[in-house]
């Protein structure tokens, strides 16, 4: 477990981004959501206030570390693929992107408590767009927007509780960028006009803090409902940004070169507010299996950006899925296999001239390794396939994306006195 788990820390901490994923709705408050799920919950819809699994980590509810009986170490990555449809006129772009999603090291710490280190991304913005037109007195021009960033979240987390009863925190550092550019470039045969560049770039953080609480209901000897709540509480981060306006020329060589600074304002403080989002759920379930719902929403009306709002809006999303696996004890590997679907869908936070209605399905598996007989080491192979989509023919833009996700949650006994020396 150890040279498996150092091996998928250090991809994670030096994996470079493959292909670069091109979401011009990222363009608005902090970037897309980036799913806030593990890959087990993924793999349902991203059901996950009501979880619990003593092998897996659920860092939606913190709640659920104190049902950990094993020490976990838990890591995902994620393939994207991007389909941007404009209805008019129809056009057709696509896109994709390799990243790491999670980084989770969960341990109990009692009978009924446990905590967790972990790193994951919050928000993701990537885009790239060209616009031509034409400007009276000059032939065309093109405009360039792009922009990238995104916000992390490092944090710890413990929970605590009784035999039905859990209460839990995350309480960690979030923090990130965002990068915007716009530029302006003459297309002109007769006329040498100067190329324009409008930039901002801001870096942010605070600390921050999610609450979580866990129930469960006894309805029979083996029938159990747990119902579940959580809080992203808002954040105040403190943030700087830089601003410049400015020309430049396009180099083989180098890219872009400066050639004028025009105006330039440097180390401005201020505020970016980071709305809180709350949600409840349940999962009813046997020991083979369990299905549940959740219900999710995002004030998003909070966001404020230097004291100024954005084109987004509060949302909701309801989430619904379950898993099972035939057997435990069966002999047929493929009965110890456990499988997953769900299904979601919602508005989302941007709101540009209409609601864009979000939706995905989704199905996972969860493949067990061979375990060695003399230890108490488990590894499972985690898998989820979402497709979805983010607009309808009514908005300008429309998204279908396509999301490969693999992780391994690798479980140990720690900290056995030893009997014999």
């Amino acid at each position: 477990m150890k040279k498996i788990g150092v091996a998928a820390l250090f991809l994670f901490l030096c994996f470079n981004l493959k292909a670069q994923i091109n979401s011009p709705y990222s363009r608005y408050a902090l970037g897309d959501l980036v799913g806030g799920q593990n890959i087990v919950n993924a793999g349902m819809g991203g059901v996950a206030v009501g979880y619990s699994d003593f092998r897996s980590v659920n860092f939606v509810n913190p709640a659920s570390y104190a049902r950990l009986k094993l020490t976990t170490f838990d890591v995902g990555f994620a393939y994207n693929s991007l389909t941007l449809k404009q209805e008019n006129p129809f056009k057709k772009y696509n896109s994709a992107s390799l990243l790491p999603t999670y980084l989770n090291l969960a341990v109990p710490l009692g009978k009924n408590s446990g905590m967790n280190i972990g790193l994951k991304p919050a928000n993701r913005i990537s885009y790239q767009i060209e616009n031509d037109t034409r400007l009276p007195g000059i032939d065309s021009a093109a405009y360039i927007y792009q922009g990238n960033g995104g916000v992390w979240q490092a944090y710890l987390g413990v929970a605590a509780g009784s035999k039905n009863f859990s209460v839990g925190v995350n309480a960690g550092y979030m923090f990130g960028n965002k990068s915007y550019s716009t530029k302006l470039v003459f297309i002109n045969d007769t006329v040498d006009y100067k190329k324009a560049n409008y930039s901002d770039t801001t870096t942010f953080g605070n600390f921050f803090f999610d609450v979580g609480l866990q129930y469960i209901i006894h309805l029979s000897e083996k029938t159990r409902l747990t119902l579940g709540a959580f809080s992203d509480l808002k954040t105040n981060m403190h943030a700087k940004r830089n601003t410049t306006r400015e020309t430049f020329e396009f180099s083989t060589a180098d890219g872009t070169v400066l050639v004028d600074s025009i105006y330039a304002l440097r180390e401005q403080k201020g505020t970016i507010v980071y709305p809180a989002s709350y949600g409840f759920g349940f999962m009813l379930g046997k020991e083979l299996w369990s299905v549940g719902a959740d219900f999710v929403m995002g004030k998003w009306s909070q966001y404020r950006y230097y004291g100024e709002t954005d084109l987004v809006k509060d949302n909701w999303t309801m989430r619904i899925g379950g898993e099972w696996t035939p057997s435990i004890t069966a002999t047929s590997y493929w009965s110890k296999v456990t499988y997953r679907a769900g299904f979601y869908f919602g508005p989302d936070i941007v709101a540009v001239d209409k609601d864009l209605p979000r939706y995905g399905i989704s199905v996972g598996a969860a493949f067990p390794m061979r375990r060695n007989p003399y230890t108490f080491q488990t590894t499972m192979i985690q898998t989820a396939i979402e497709y979805g989509s983010r607009g309808n023919k009514e908005n300008l833009m429309r998204e279908n994306f396509f999301k490969v996700s693999v992780g391994l949650s690798l479980s140990d006994v720690w900290f056995i006195k030893k009997a014999y020396q």
